[in-house]
């Protein structure tokens, strides 16, 4: 087990980018925390399994069409 703080950046839909980062992390079996969000930038902690994290990174890049992310940073915690 691992933990990473995820940071997403681009042009987000809150809403949409929050469902989506739920759903992966729910169907990866990760814990998520959201630590900010604005329609810009989103950070969480993710604990899990470090292959299905990075998983999780794959998974947000192909994201809902209308969440644009330029840039996703991870970071051990």
């Amino acid at each position: 087990m691992v933990t990473r703080r995820v940071s997403l950046e681009g042009a987000l839909k809150t809403e949409s980018c929050l469902a989506m980062i739920s759903h992966f992390a729910r169907r990866l079996s990760l814990s998520s925390t959201i630590t900010s969000a604005t329609p810009s930038y989103i950070t969480l902690i993710l604990t899990g399994d470090e292959r299905l994290i990075d998983m999780f990174e794959i998974a947000c890049w192909l994201g809902p069409d209308d969440v644009n992310i330029d840039t996703i940073t991870l970071e051990t915690v």
